[in-house]
């Protein structure tokens, strides 16, 4: 049965359910009860707000300009498997590809982080171990620009050769990574030695892409196809039928390899204002100027502005334009550019506050998720744009992604995402706010953590690394939750919260329509889940002997509001605590979910009649977190015009002297006074009439001095 004050006329309103995840671009009197205004570093799954997987660190890199990175793997073959026969007994050795010091080894494949710093190109092993120096993992042949904001990287395959010479030899297709900085020859590396190499003979450009069993490259506006099978080798485009290159009208800003639904290979072409794609899939390069279409429109309207922004999801491609991100299928787009839309629009207040230079956005998917890291205030990438396919996982459910905010904490520079030892692994190569001991801001994390903590490496005197853990800062703010234009007076408010797990810190607050956020409850949680937490502690055998820990459970309920005087608000005579609706902000730090909100309203009185007209005498000035103050501003010209004409007066008086050389008995000094009106401003008048002063005391002591000669 509820309480009295309830029954007797108490408002409740309750938002769940958050399936439908972030919208800030409705406003949020608008939303539905199945979204949130905005959310930071949390991850909306099955309508839950909870703490976002955890970032490990797993390298510091070397410090200096970083300048891009991929995860490769290479497979060259060292020895193939041959059969032996002694006797009756048949044996079979395994085929072993090279390892990075040349010897060999029996794995399929061998996993390799590489990347650019400062103009030196490094690789580290799997599993990644932090070294105690970089220096034996650099690849010593290959020597690239140091100042070059940012290094392009592209996986090629040589495909198999034959020789015979004596005897018939095969060296099967093997992976090879290709470097471009715009400037230098291209860097290539194969894993089978640690110094890498660098060829003349492949052209310099930027942009690269391994399509159709060829290695494309953009230089400035033109685009040029390797010979087929081998990306190191650039001769049938200069002999034969199919040579020459493809020209675009404008600089190329990006490029990826697209298999549609026909399996038709196609490279598509990007332009920062429109996308053109390549029948990449056409092996047979004397057929290329026969070909219809062999190059085409894709969409003549929309480009792209940043080239490690493509990326590919839930059967589309993705990448960020000038107006914001745009997906589409490319296999049936025909200049289709009407039907583009921007998939981007419910964050609109991350792309409000995006700083102006959009060209270094970086983008993966992985899993269920679409991550875009984002210039959010700064100009590196501080702020990750993430997109979940899998906010509702119910097979009832429809299928609609859902944004989850903003994710925070590292600074990606470029995502890479691949297979390691047959599990699919993400990175993001970041460029931290603090350095490690070592020095560097440089790093490599590895996201998706199933612990919702965040892992750093803390680097010792010697060289050594130890790992560290920092609880995670989220917060999610919910609509404007009310019923109809009524006035309603704040009371409080309940959240049911799951998944707490460790120390957690909580503080709620909320605000009407007008206002900042009004503190009502800050608390910590206790929840023991870890085993860090018990084990060298005198309950040890009894916790023990619960087995697995689970996350718990709790109801929180706010302190009822008392106004204060941080509670007004220049947008309305009254309190923040008295509007049509209000919202709630929750953040906390830790391992924690919510279910359920619920807020409680009063009813508030009004007459129900007109009021008087009314001016406002002073200026009201709102932040955009609610904070405000009134301040009394000059009046406006445009808005009241003056009728009268304003002026301003000034006198002046300056001296010149006049001097013999050797001989200051014979100086010869005038002073004079001077006035001037101004229709200026007064500082204009002061410097008017000081030029005429100055100007007729000279006047007056260059006479006296015709007449006084040295």
């Amino acid at each position: 049965m509820k309480s009295p004050n309830i029954v007797s006329g108490r408002k409740e309103k309750t938002t769940a359910g958050w399936i439908h995840g972030i919208n800030s671009v409705r406003n949020p009197w608008a939303l539905p009860e199945d979204q949130l205004k905005w959310g930071v570093n949390v991850s909306i799954r099955g309508g839950i707000a909870q703490t976002r997987p955890g970032f490990n660190m797993r390298l510091s890199l070397p410090a200096g300009n970083f300048q891009g990175g991929i995860l490769f793997s290479a497979n060259k073959q060292y020895e193939s498997s041959q059969t032996i026969t002694v006797g009756n007994t048949t044996t079979v050795s395994s085929a072993t590809i090279y390892n990075y010091d040349g010897s060999s080894s029996t794995a399929e494949e061998l996993s390799y982080i590489v990347f650019a710093v400062s103009g030196k190109v490094y690789f580290a092993p799997f599993p990644l171990t932090q070294p105690k120096s970089w220096q034996s993992f650099q690849l010593d042949n290959i020597s690239l620009d140091s100042n070059v904001d940012q290094c392009v990287f592209a996986l090629g395959t040589k495909s198999a050769t034959l020789s015979v010479g004596g005897d018939v030899s095969i060296n099967p297709a093997h992976r090879i990574v290709i470097i471009q900085d715009g400037i230098n020859s291209p860097a290539f590396w194969d894993g089978s030695d640690s110094v890498g190499g660098q060829s003349s003979n492949i052209p310099v450009g930027t942009w690269m892409s391994f399509s159709g069993e060829r290695l494309w490259i953009a230089s400035k506006n033109i685009v040029l196809a390797s010979d087929l099978g081998d990306p190191l080798s650039w001769t049938e485009r200069v002999t034969g039928i199919g040579r020459g290159d493809f020209s675009f009208p404008r600089p190329i800003t990006g490029m990826i390899s697209y298999v549609g639904q026909n399996t038709d290979t196609r490279l598509v072409v990007f332009t920062d204002r429109a996308t053109y794609s390549l029948a990449s899939g056409i092996l047979d390069r004397t057929q290329w100027p026969s070909t219809q279409n062999f190059q085409n429109t894709l969409f003549p309207t929309v480009g792209c502005v940043a080239g490690k922004s493509i990326a590919f999801q839930a059967g589309q491609m993705w990448w960020y334009s000038q107006g914001g991100l745009v997906a589409a299928d490319v296999a049936a787009a025909s200049y289709l550019s009407s039907q583009v839309l921007y998939k981007d629009v419910e964050m609109a207040r991350a792309k409000l506050y995006m700083a102006p230079d959009p060209s270094k956005i970086t983008a993966t998917a992985f899993e269920n998720y679409l991550l875009y890291s984002i210039p959010y205030l700064e100009p590196v990438n501080s702020a990750t744009m993430v997109l979940d396919y899998a906010a509702a996982s119910e097979w009832s459910q429809q299928k609609v992604p859902a944004w989850c905010g903003v994710w925070t904490g590292i600074r990606p520079i470029e995502w890479t995402t691949g297979f390691v030892d047959s599990q699919p692994r993400c990175f993001a190569f970041s460029v931290d706010y603090a350095a490690t001991a070592d020095g560097s801001y440089n790093s490599l994390w590895e996201p998706f953590s199933q612990d919702r903590v965040d892992t750093y490496l803390d680097i010792q005197q010697d060289g050594s690394s130890l790992s560290r853990h920092n609880r995670i800062y989220c917060q999610m703010e919910t609509a404007l939750l009310g019923d109809g234009m009524d006035y309603k007076q704040f009371a409080y408010a309940e959240l049911d919260c799951t998944q707490i797990g460790g120390t957690v810190d909580v503080k709620v607050s909320f605000r009407g329509s007008k206002g900042s956020y009004q503190s009502i409850l800050s608390s910590r949680l206790l929840a023991v889940t870890d085993d860090y937490q018990w084990k060298d502690t005198p309950y040890a055998e009894q916790v023990a002997s619960y087995g697995f820990l689970s996350t718990q459970s709790r109801r929180l309920i706010t302190e009822s509001f008392q106004r204060n005087s941080y509670s007004t608000t220049c947008e309305s005579k009254l309190t923040t605590d008295i509007d049509k609706a209000h919202s709630i902000l929750v953040e906390w730090c830790g391992e924690f979910g919510l279910e359920i909100i619920r807020v409680f309203q009063d009813p508030w009185s009004e007459k129900s009649i007109g009021t008087p007209n009314y001016t406002e005498t002073v200026s009201c000035v709102v932040a955009q977190d609610g904070t405000n103050s009134t301040i009394s501003l000059l009046p406006n010209p445009y808005d009241q015009p003056e009728t009268e004409q304003i002026s301003w007066s000034a006198l002046a008086y300056q001296t010149y002297t006049s001097t013999c050389a050797g001989n200051t008995r014979q100086s010869i000094s005038a002073t004079a006074k001077a006035s001037y009106l101004s229709f200026v401003s007064y500082e204009d008048a002061v410097s008017q009439a000081t030029q005429l002063a100055y100007q007729a005391a000279y006047n007056a002591a260059i006479n006296a001095r015709a007449l006084n000669p040295c």
